[in-house]
């Protein structure tokens, strides 16, 4: 990892303490990223409707799978991704995601934002770009860039008993997903040398890797990227529901890049607001009305 000089740890030159100190880095700023979420401090925001996801299904859009040195990234095809909507005041067009993860361990802990200081075992970022801007254009825009963040947990179903456990509780069951997970990892190996590098021909969407996940139920801030130079021209979109995976698969991240720990400790929010969606229609009523209603279906189903 010699050509690389930053690191997250405190084995190179540059650890994240030092990051501020590269060429045109913004890493000192006070607009940084990752934060932790503090659900008692967040604020409603009415705007934040949903998205439309644009080819999230298309089992062709990832081009190749690289490791970058800190992490494992997955680049998209050209202007075949897209996402709008949300709150977004622009289209933005999907340009790759990539991962964060910690170690090799049960009750390893990787992902870059918290939520009321819980840090997740693992997290997925969909970067995309505007649409009307060139990349270098986009990292000089307050909202040049809008990155979803997924928090990766494991399944319950993919324990140490993990079979006898899915038969027992289906509900508990991995995802529909799964199968995608599994076919990604597959390619791990392959891009276990720093700067490898591997074109994707499995049909793999990235609708199949996010599963059931709850995509209107999320949180937002204007932040910045969280590696170097730590660009302050994201606006950042964080799930509320977790990404179930199997143990398993989650542990090869780690296992085949050979290192651990990619994400950056939380930053400040200093004079920033922490957004959120208004919760869903159906936990508006409160339970009494819910049972008066399904009381009323019932009488008329049986008339």
């Amino acid at each position: 990892m010699s050509a690389h000089s930053w690191c997250y740890d405190d084995h190179c030159d540059l650890s994240p303490s030092q990051w501020h100190l590269l060429p045109d880095s913004y890493c000192d700023g006070e607009r940084q990223s990752p934060i932790n979420i503090d659900t008692e401090n967040v604020e409603l925001d009415e705007s934040l409707d949903s998205f439309k996801f644009t080819n999230f299904d298309d089992k062709h859009a990832i081009k190749y799978i690289t490791n970058t040195g800190h992490t494992v990234k997955c680049v998209l095809k050209d202007d075949v991704v897209e996402v709008s909507g949300g709150g977004l005041e622009h289209d933005y067009s999907t340009l790759q995601f990539h991962f964060h993860w910690g170690t090799e361990s049960q009750d390893s802990e990787g992902s870059e934002h918290t939520v009321d200081s819980k840090r997740y075992p693992m997290e997925m970022h969909i970067v995309t770009k505007r649409k009307n801007l060139t990349l270098d254009e986009a990292l000089k825009m307050p909202n040049g860039l809008a990155v979803l963040g997924f928090f990766i947990e494991v399944s319950h179903a993919s324990k140490s008993s993990s079979h006898l456990n899915e038969a027992a509780h289906p509900s508990s069951s991995p995802t529909s997903g799964m199968e995608a997970w599994k076919k990604l990892t597959t390619y791990l190996p392959a891009v276990q040398d720093i700067n490898s590098k591997f074109e994707v021909t499995d049909e793999i969407s990235i609708d199949d890797l996010l599963g059931s996940v709850n995509r209107q139920s999320y949180y937002r801030y204007n932040g910045s990227l969280t590696t170097p130079s730590c660009n302050e021209a994201v606006v950042w979109m964080v799930f509320k529901e977790s990404v179930k995976v199997d143990h398993d698969l989650m542990m090869m991240f780690p296992k085949h890049a050979e290192y651990h720990n990619v994400y950056w400790s939380a930053q400040s929010l200093h004079a920033r607001k922490l957004h959120t969606t208004k919760a869903s229609s159906a936990s508006s009523f409160p339970g009494p009305i819910l049972l008066y209603m399904l009381l009323s279906c019932l009488c008329v189903l049986f008339r």
